[in-house]
């Protein structure tokens, strides 16, 4: 009980270690992807810091399989560098009471994965969306600024756009200008505010102005118009931003009764987010031995090696999957036969069929 508890310990804090590092670089690269559309208008400055930490939170699991086998493998690097694995072995300890003491730290570790992966993620991408549905609905994120007038157009087709204020939530915009001049027609629009929404059966962006009045003249006659209106629609071209909901928000419960090969991919991809964290901790253990002389590090790189193969082979078996070129029921379990087939020969390898069990 000693010796698993000590085991435990020795890989929580080389995981919490590894973890810390990862995720300062994964917040870094949030930050900088997200700082680039802010530096380009597409994201505003408001929300970089909400994005920066629901980006980071999502990011931050796909990181708990590798983070787990790195400490793993450098908390038996120095087991093995000093000399201690050799005491255990001739005192009697086998595979078996290591990877008791292994379960007692990542069997609580799955259990967090599984209920962040299964529940926690899928509200984040959903908060990541509404996000995004709301940025799509202000003024800047349709080219339109406040207190400076706007000009586009090209020969006979011309706009200008002017607002001077936007109300505290940064939707409404108050005192609206527009000037828009199309082959032989002019109109001039003054309205008290306007605001962007989103069309639900189209998905369009609307520019809805309220209480205003439109003054429209034609060129070729000069016959001049005038009428008053409490609300006027005008299509706005789509925006870069990307504010579809996608099966990411969907929550889990939803994908277990969805039929299509889509939302199958993406279960299959959620469990086998939370199966890879044991599995690289059943694998880590044997391929972490390690001689005096190799060092700490000495199959750290065979280690990385081990994981990217693995997590391509659960990609390409995901994009299998939803073509419909492997049966649904196989999904991406038969990823994980193989390196489960794969760490029992490496067990027996090493320690022999002899010495697996106590």
């Amino acid at each position: 009980m000693i010796i698993q508890r000590y085991i435990a310990k020795e890989i929580r804090w080389s995981f919490l270690a590894t973890m810390l590092i990862l995720l300062l670089i994964i917040v870094g690269n949030t930050f900088v992807k997200l700082l680039a559309k802010v530096s380009t208008g597409d994201l505003p400055l408001d929300v970089l810091g909400k994005m920066v930490l629901l980006g980071s939170m999502s990011g931050a699991l796909q990181l708990v399989p590798i983070a787990l086998l790195i400490g793993m493998m450098l908390a038996f690097g120095r087991l093995y560098q000093d000399h201690e694995m050799e005491a255990l072995n001739a005192a009697g300890v086998g595979p078996m009471e290591f990877y008791k003491g292994i379960a007692r730290f990542v069997i609580p570790l799955t259990a967090v994965v599984a209920i962040l992966v299964l529940w926690v993620v899928p509200w984040i991408e959903g908060v990541n969306s509404d996000i995004r549905n709301e940025v799509k609905q202000r003024p800047e994120a349709a080219g339109i600024p406040v207190g400076e007038f706007m000009q586009a157009g090209q020969g006979k087709r011309r706009f200008t756009l002017f607002v001077e204020d936007l109300d505290e939530d940064q939707v409404v915009m108050k005192r609206f200008f527009m000037h828009t001049q199309i082959d032989d027609e002019e109109n001039i629009v003054l309205a008290e505010g306007a605001i962007l929404f989103i069309d639900k059966n189209s998905g369009d962006r609307v520019l809805q102005i309220n209480n205003g009045s439109r003054y429209g003249r034609a060129l070729d006659t000069g016959v001049f118009k005038v009428f008053r209106f409490a609300e006027h629609g005008v299509r706005v071209p789509p925006l870069n931003v990307n504010a579809s909901i996608s099966l990411d928000a969907t929550p889990t419960a939803h994908l277990f009764r969805e039929n299509s090969l889509n939302a199958k991919a993406e279960l299959h991809w959620r469990l086998a987010v939370i199966f890879a964290t044991p599995l690289m901790a059943f694998l880590t253990f044997p391929l972490s031995y390690s001689t005096p002389r190799q060092g700490r590090f000495g199959k750290l790189a065979l280690g990385i090696l081990l994981f990217a193969i693995y997590f391509n082979l659960l990609i390409v078996a995901v994009s299998m999957l939803e073509k419909a070129s492997i049966p649904a029921w196989a999904g991406l379990w038969w990823v994980h036969l193989l390196f489960v087939i794969l760490g029992l020969w490496m067990l027996k390898r090493r320690y022999g069929q002899r010495k697996i069990t106590p």
